[in-house]
């Protein structure tokens, strides 16, 4: 395997970093796909939960305790697992053996990791949020108007997390070196987010279809069938996490590397 999937000997285009990312996920998908297995199950414990009480997954009342707490653990969990898919896959990618302490060296950062998304969600929904509280037209004005800074802010400070596991930068740090990094190439790491996401929504349809094709031919066999559609929604999702954690991989180092080529 190539060494120089991560970090990038120079700056990379718009097409060489979609794919550098397509070629990161393919290395590194055998080694991280237990952990993004893991994550993306952990992370669904309270829609398990309403699927298991016979409820469709749905906004749920918080007066529930049983859902908060699963909702609330399935979440760190999935945090956790995802920045030791993270470590994992930098390591394979730079061409190093993946190492043993990815998932306790993601445990020692749980309050940073934590503490980094409560900060961006609640940046988010300050944002988004006043304008459902108005009534018609009102509401949807204010939404659209809102939507335009939440998008921006979404994509400037999607390079946080890998700030802080990759380059050990404190949690506000991260949250300031993750716009600094995006200044000046918001347009192209947003437009690389659209065509990954375009890729993993093309993926999950042609799943769909095929699994459309194959389930009818399961006649009585209902509990077969949702068994191979709970294992495909699985495989897909975790699938799609590895993917989506290259591109944040590729986009971080190249814009690191660009950081330091202009001096900044």
């Amino acid at each position: 395997m190539a060494t120089t999937l991560y970090p990038p000997a120079r700056p990379r285009t718009f097409a060489e970093l979609l794919d550098a990312s397509l070629k990161i996920f393919r290395v590194t998908l055998p080694k991280c796909l237990p952990y993004a297995s893991m994550a993306i199950l952990f992370g669904q414990l309270s829609t398990l939960y309403d699927l298991a009480r016979g409820q469709l997954p749905a906004p749920r009342d918080l007066n529930d305790p049983v859902w908060v707490t699963l909702y609330t653990v399935g979440s760190l969990l999935f945090l956790i697992l995802w920045m030791a898919m993270l470590l994992r896959q930098a390591s394979v990618a730079a061409g190093r053996p993946p190492g043993k302490s990815d998932l306790l060296e993601a445990l020692k950062q749980t309050p940073a990791i934590a503490g980094i998304c409560l900060i961006i969600g609640g940046v988010l929904l300050v944002l988004i949020a006043p304008p459902l509280t108005l009534a018609e037209p009102y509401r949807s004005i204010g939404f659209g108007v809102m939507l335009l800074p939440t998008v921006y802010l979404s994509v400037a400070l999607s390079l946080a997390l890998p700030a802080r596991m990759l380059a050990g930068k404190g949690v506000l740090q991260s949250l300031a070196y993750s716009l600094r990094l995006i200044r000046g190439h918001w347009a192209r790491t947003a437009l690389l987010y659209l065509v990954g996401s375009c890729i993993i929504i093309a993926v999950y349809l042609f799943t769909a279809v095929m699994v459309a094709m194959i389930l009818p031919d399961a006649g009585r066999a209902q509990a077969a069938a949702r068994a191979v559609m709970a294992a495909v929604v699985l495989a897909d999702g975790a699938m799609a996490l590895i993917f989506s954690t290259a591109m944040m991989l590729t986009v971080f180092a190249d814009l690191e590397l660009r950081q330091v080529t202009r001096g900044d």
